[in-house]
């Protein structure tokens, strides 16, 4: 029978609150809208999983306990800050396409809510998730968050700062590249968008027509509907090769 040292206690609870921490803030999109009892169970998948890895690297001699859970919780927000920028970058292109035409449809339904809870942003968000999860994204993310403590292992955010540089680097240039992405998905939809604009604009002032109040503007919103539904798998596709360079990086650059 194994007794649990308290070291290895230690780096349990440590490799807990970091999963913990970067999964409630967003940085496993699968667990999203999801009941608590299901976040519970992936936090403590992952932990199995990291287990092994994390009681290989950790140092023999770790820092207090209060520091480690509080190192861990810093590791686990940086990465789940940084991953969840990275994620919203197909919702942040249907943002700003619903902007540009007008199509979201959260206001009409139930004023109060969310804003991100329905309209063009929420569809653009699942279809960026699906294309993701088609490709193996959400394999390559497990293996990441593992790996994580290879990286940076438990208490070591602690001790060196090398380990805060990186997970600094790492958070600081994660809105910059999901805004990246969020552009290069909406570009195109914006494009027909402004032309139509451009066309809708010529015909009424030769026509010398009064197009009625909000006729344009819904017209604007099917260009982006049929756009989006039209380059369907190219969103998704496109979504999948950007994003996953970009998940990446935010491991890689997570160092001791």
């Amino acid at each position: 029978m194994h007794i649990v040292r308290p070291e290895e206690a230690l780096v349990a609870a440590g490799v807990a609150v970091r999963l913990a921490v970067a999964v409630a803030v967003g940085g496993l999109p699968l667990t999203a809208g999801t009941s608590l009892q299901v976040r519970i169970a992936a936090v403590l998948a992952l932990a199995v999983a990291s287990w092994p890895t994390a009681t290989g690297t950790a140092a023999t001699t770790l820092p207090p306990p209060p520091l480690v859970v509080a190192g861990e919780a810093v590791v686990g927000l940086g990465l789940g800050v940084a991953l969840a920028a990275v994620f919203a970058a197909a919702a942040w292109a249907g943002t700003v396409l619903g902007s540009v035409s007008g199509l979201a449809w959260a206001d009409d339904f139930t004023p109060d809510a969310d804003s991100q809870s329905a309209g063009i942003a929420r569809l653009a968000w699942w279809l960026g998730l699906a294309g993701f999860v088609a490709a193996g994204g959400h394999l390559q993310l497990v293996a990441g968050l593992v790996e994580s403590f290879r990286s940076l292992p438990v208490g070591a955010v602690v001790g060196h700062t090398g380990g805060l540089v990186g997970l600094a680097a790492t958070v600081s240039s994660a809105p910059g590249t999901g805004l990246g992405i969020a552009l290069a998905l909406a570009g195109p939809s914006l494009a027909a968008v402004l032309v139509f604009h451009v066309a809708a604009t010529v015909a009424v002032r030769v026509g010398r027509v009064d197009p009625g109040q909000g006729l344009v503007q819904s017209l604007a919103s099917l260009v982006v509907l049929a756009g989006v539904c039209l380059a369907a798998d190219a969103w998704i596709g496109g979504f999948a090769a950007l994003v996953q360079p970009s998940i990446e990086r935010c491991f890689l650059d997570l160092r001791h």
